[in-house]
């Protein structure tokens, strides 16, 4: 398929714009590793691609911190660095586009005196020790830098101390990149200000298609559900579930192809809840589920901006709304909610009672069924698509169930 919509500029912004919903710090912190990195590597002789992939990386360089049980700062998360670097290589290392990421993730909190061995037993990665490196480095100046301090004033003494640790805890190379923008003023107020480091590829950040951004948000769909055991699997549920549907309702395979976009991305606007609420046990208060109510916003506004995303955003962000108008947070009705906005609907549910979750096993095909056909009877969600679902349902549910256990193994396996 050759068809474009979207680039990799935009997934990466999109990107960050998740991260930001789980704590700001996280996220603020990521861009400016990305944007010293981006210096360093360049300074290192890094080519085109080097640097793409440092950007990449060093956006991710701690993604497995999501697998912790309750929000974070900067500093909880460094103290484990290397299991959540661990985990986020693991996380990242079957997608397509990622493999190489992945490797550079799982040294990129490695000190240079215990990664100089591995160096050596395999030349053939010099380009992602060289990138972790510039990383490690990167990551280290973040850290130091205080924002409420003037940022000229503390140059000197973060790379006295960077210097300090060169051979040691840092590769040489990488720190003698960041030696050389000690007298560059705007790029170390740029970092605590506006580390916009994306505008150095505006003209270089390729489009993409559906194809490769299904893979791509796959990665999202992981960082979402990662962050409870409960959901480990349930954006692979629905983004199958609504793929299926959506194929034997007549769709394009283009518009196939965005449903299983939606369905990957359908909770990402959860980044924001607490994960004590997500996995709480007995009934929320009225004041949790006010929390809860608000995802469907934050998907869409995490979506919305993003290029090419206008229907994926609305198909992703309409799962909770009813065609009685009842719904949240949008209160749209029937005469609002199109076919892919009403599949949605029918395969988050079905993924969520079909599914088996820590706490309980998945309803069997006539619990399901009474329970959609329920919802049918009181005009939440379209009695065509549940007809269609349950005629099929051997296939969609066959599909639902692997693509959940795929990613509910690769959870278990990583995070525990």
């Amino acid at each position: 398929m050759t068809e474009k919509f979207t680039n990799i500029r935009s997934m990466l912004d999109g990107l960050t714009r998740a991260m930001n919903l789980i704590n700001p710090e996280v996220e603020n912190h990521h861009q400016q590793t990305a944007y010293f990195a981006f210096f360093i590597g360049r300074a290192m002789g890094f080519e085109e691609e080097m640097l793409h992939q440092t950007i990449y990386a060093a956006l991710l360089h701690d993604v497995g911190s999501i697998a912790m049980e309750q929000p974070a700062s900067i500093h909880d998360i460094e103290a484990e660095a290397a299991r959540y670097a661990a985990i986020g290589a693991d996380m990242l290392a079957d997608l397509p586009d990622f493999e190489e990421t992945a490797r550079i993730i799982r040294f990129c909190q490695t000190d240079y005196s215990d990664m100089a061995p591995a160096m050596k037993e395999h030349p053939e990665w010099e380009p992602y020790f060289r990138i972790a490196g510039a990383i490690h480095v990167a990551d280290a100046v973040s850290l130091l830098l205080k924002s409420g301090q003037p940022v000229l004033n503390q140059v000197e003494g973060i790379c006295g101390l960077m210097e300090q640790c060169k051979g040691k805890t840092f590769l040489p190379e990488a720190v003698e990149g960041l030696l050389s923008l000690r007298k560059l003023e705007v790029i170390w107020l740029d970092a605590l200000n506006n580390p916009s480091f994306l505008g150095f590829f505006t003209g270089i950040m390729h489009e993409i298609g559906p194809e490769r951004v299904a893979s791509l948000t796959r990665l999202i769909s992981r960082i979402i559900d990662y962050r409870s055991s409960f959901t480990a699997m349930h954006s692979a549920g629905v983004a199958a579930s609504a793929k299926a549907i959506a194929r034997l309702a007549g769709m394009n395979e283009t518009d196939c192809l965005k449903m299983e976009i939606a369905g990957n991305l359908h909770d990402v606007g959860k980044l924001v809840v607490p994960a004590a609420i997500l996995v709480k046990p007995g009934k929320l208060t009225a004041e949790e589920f006010n929390i809860i109510k608000e995802h469907p916003y934050y998907t869409r506004w995490v979506l919305m901006n993003m290029d090419g995303f206008e229907q994926i955003a609305n198909w992703a962000a309409f799962h909770h709304e009813k065609l009685t108008g009842d719904g949240y947070p949008f209160h749209l009705g029937a005469a609002d909610l199109d076919l892919g906005s009403r599949i949605m609907a029918v395969a988050d549910i079905f993924s969520a009672i079909a599914e088996e979750r820590p706490y309980r096993k998945g309803m069997t095909r006539e619990q399901a069924e009474g329970v959609l056909r329920d919802n049918v009877a009181r005009g939440a969600i379209c009695g065509d698509v549940v007809e269609l679902l349950f005629a099929h349902y051997s296939e969609v549910d066959e599909q639902r169930d692997a693509a959940s256990r795929r990613e509910g193994q690769r959870y278990f396996q990583s995070v525990k």
